[in-house]
């Protein structure tokens, strides 16, 4: 088995000394340099509106969903919403509250409640769901942590099994199924049959086809929870708020600019750029393969960002 050295205590002591001269530099460039520098984040040649839209929580405008309106960006209207947090549908059109995780396939949208989370498609379309940790395979599949196991929801079932129903689904009839025998905190799914996990634990694992082939102690926490990229790359962990590392799905750590107390990341549809919001505020854009020397601070304060 591979162990993954943890980026958790390496990005917050080596991003804390770059971080503040890095945003000084930024800012000491003024108005006329800002602009300069928003006109250079769409390489030559690249059409307009080819890099989507970013949407973001606006703290001036007590935290109201905005658009982000800059060359190379499609201009789209966000969707009414006016929490800090918020996560995003896959079309850009609904928001949810923080933590919600969405299908791919759009529509379906599991929201974390007290007691379990709910799974909803609409005002009329919402069923109540006993369990944790949700979240979706790329084919749209549900899984979640039931009685101290990983479980999917499957259309191969065995006759006698018991079987669900879900919003959304076209009464499509399935029935759950073991994924992983363990009690799980958090979980994404590279593949159909790839995922990572934090484990109850508190352990950092990366599991193929049941079997764990990257495992990690984490720092202590209070909470911890994992993040992925659009097309299913990389993930990211989130000790206490805060961004404390990304890796791939072999474990292997993703280089991330020198900025501390992240708390907010968005990747563009296709993976090649990035932002990072801090918890001053501040809104970065930058390349993942190239080094902070790419990094651009964008004039916006946000809370929170998302890319569409």
């Amino acid at each position: 088995m591979r162990t993954w050295l943890v980026l958790a205590a390496v990005s917050a002591v080596a991003a804390v000394a770059a971080a503040d001269a890095l945003r000084g530099g930024l800012r000491d460039r003024g108005q006329a340099a800002a602009a300069q520098a928003e006109r250079r984040i769409v390489p030559p040649g690249v059409p307009a509106g080819s890099m989507g839209t970013v949407f973001y929580s606006d703290p001036s405008e007590g935290c109201r969903l905005r658009s982000l309106r800059l060359a190379g960006f499609t201009e789209a209207q966000p969707p009414s919403y006016d929490e800090c947090r918020f996560s995003l549908s896959p079309d850009g059109t609904k928001a949810a509250p923080e933590g919600s995780v969405w299908s791919p396939l759009g529509g379906v949208v599991a929201v974390p409640r007290e007691d379990g989370f709910s799974l909803e498609a609409g005002p009329e379309q919402t069923i109540v769901v006993r369990g944790r940790a949700p979240a979706f395979k790329p084919d749209g599949t549900l899984t979640q942590v039931r009685d101290g196991k990983l479980v999917g929801f499957d259309i191969d079932c065995e006759p006698g099994e018991r079987l669900f129903t879900l919003p959304a689904d076209n009464a499509t009839a399935r029935c759950a199924h073991i994924v992983y025998p363990h009690p799980l905190a958090s979980t994404v799914w590279f593949s159909a049959t790839r995922f990572a996990a934090i484990s109850r634990a508190s352990r950092l694992l990366i599991v193929d086809d049941g079997r764990v082939v990257v495992r990690t102690h984490l720092l202590p926490y209070r909470t911890a929870a994992l993040s992925i990229s659009p097309r299913r790359t990389f993930v990211s962990i989130w000790i206490d708020g805060d961004l404390a590392g990304t890796f791939d799905a072999k474990g292997g750590p993703v280089v991330m600019p020198p900025l501390a107390g992240v708390h907010a990341l968005a990747w563009s549809p296709t993976e090649r750029w990035a932002l990072l919001a801090t918890e001053r505020g501040g809104v970065y854009l930058f390349r993942p393969a190239t080094g902070d020397a790419r990094v651009r601070r964008l004039d916006i304060s946000a809370r929170d960002v998302a890319w569409r």
